[in-house]
């Protein structure tokens, strides 16, 4: 199935079938077949042909028979009549990849009975498409501006699809597929793909069903062994059982979609925490206190540093107080914070940090900010994470956060999150050197 997947996501040839001018309820499939075709107009890696059942679109066939037969990938965007009324014809010019995208298609026998007769490869029905930034391949049905990243997202629902396009703009992404349906193509052979893929350093998955269970939780345990997978879920039946099995096989599990894209962004920008032991450097009490409370409720535990090592700090900025954390004061600039978080970073003690600053009256700001940044450049066996609170300029905020390897977030809960993924991975890594 690798061979497969990869025309989907690597085409040397692609069909595109819509109809641009339908009108009433339908009118919106002509709203996102222009969305669809504006994106995939921008891929050279192979040629395009162009279907439009109006006939109004310049350089389109108006019929299907007009195709050549044998097209790596065919991505078609219909309402359900129009689609069950044109399905034939689809599979009479045997694309070697399907995507029907948006719709449904309750009679579906015919395509499944063609798909392994053929051993054509299925995505859909109800997919937004797929999109590999390596290739400069965008072929979904949605307005997106999508910068290339590590992070590789697999989901049943179009929704959840659609609501990681704006990660997608802000962080990146190496892959994305929308299964659909799954009427042909599976989550495990996805997975699989993936596993090999060398642009993807992380896969977050969203799942509705399973359409095989053991083979799922054999994939997973394999592509576990070369990279980390996050699992969200809605599954209904037999919870305990899913979450069990996707635990056993290595899966990472989250409650909710926020969790799991920050946690991602962890892993692809930061090492796993090698232990449970967390320190952090703040410029505000408050904040820093809720952070502890939040990492001991996940089952880390706050770094206790070496004197030698607060020692070191003290001397370097004589106004950080020593608690549970380094209070380092709402005067201490970018270059304070860079040194208390190396000296921190190379203590035994430490495992991991965390960097809690306020811009909201402190001397503390953006330029600080790019400084503190830096330390995600130094270290490759801690992770280092960043919550920023009150930034006075959110465009120049966000860009320093998307261009950085230093992962930074605006919530306490979610850098704690975060950490507890990383943690998860760690745990995952010395189970595997031990084994």
């Amino acid at each position: 199935m690798s061979d497969a997947l990869q025309t989907l996501f690597e085409p040397k040839s692609i069909s595109l079938v819509g109809a641009s001018e339908l009108t009433g309820e339908d009118a919106i499939y002509s709203t996102h077949f222009h969305y669809l075709v504006q994106n995939v107009s921008s891929y050279r890696k192979g040629k395009i042909h162009l279907v439009d059942l109006s006939g109004k679109l310049e350089g389109s066939f108006k019929s299907i028979n007009n195709l050549r037969t044998g097209l790596d990938l065919a991505l078609v965007l219909l309402p359900e009549k129009l689609l069950t009324r044109n399905l034939q014809k689809l599979l009479s010019r045997q694309p070697r990849a399907m995507v029907i995208m948006e719709s449904e298609l309750r009679e579906a026998e015919e395509l499944i009975k063609a798909a392994k007769r053929k051993k054509m490869t299925i995505i859909g029905p109800g997919s937004i498409g797929i999109v590999n930034t390596q290739n400069g391949l965008s072929a979904i049905s949605e307005k997106a501006s999508i910068l290339r990243g590590h992070v590789a997202i697999v989901s049943q629902d179009s929704c959840i699809a659609r609501s990681v396009l704006n990660f997608a703009a802000v962080t990146g992404i190496s892959k994305l597929i929308n299964i659909g349906d799954s009427l042909g193509t599976d989550e495990s052979e996805v997975l699989s793909y993936l596993s090999q893929d060398k642009e993807t350093k992380v896969i977050c998955i969203y799942l509705k069903r399973i359409r095989n269970g053991r083979k799922f939780v054999e994939t997973m345990a394999a592509t576990v062994a070369k990279k980390p997978v996050i699992v969200l879920s809605s599954y209904p039946d037999n919870r305990g059982i899913f979450e069990a099995a996707v635990k056993q096989s290595g899966g990472i599990l989250v409650q909710d979609l926020q969790e799991m894209l920050n946690g991602a962004t962890a892993l692809a920008k930061q090492p796993p925490l090698p232990g449970e032991r967390v320190a952090i450097i703040a410029n505000v009490s408050g904040p820093a206190e809720l952070l502890e409370k939040y990492l001991s409720k996940m089952g880390m535990a706050p770094a206790q540093p070496s004197m030698e090592t607060l020692g070191k700090i003290k001397e370097k900025h004589p106004g950080a107080e020593l608690f549970g954390f380094v209070h380092l004061g709402r005067s201490a600039k970018g270059d304070i914070w860079k040194q208390a978080a190396e000296l921190l970073l190379s203590d035994k003690e430490v495992d991991g940090l965390i960097a809690v600053n306020s811009m909201g009256f402190t001397l503390f700001n953006l330029e600080d900010l790019r400084k503190i940044t830096e330390i995600a450049k130094k270290t490759r066996e801690k992770p280092v994470l960043a919550v920023t609170l009150c930034a006075s300029d959110g465009a120049a905020f966000r860009e320093i956060a998307a261009r950085s390897e230093l992962p930074i977030y605006t919530d306490l809960e979610d850098a704690a999150k975060a950490m507890n993924v990383l943690r998860s991975r760690g745990k995952q890594i010395r189970k595997f050197l031990k084994d």
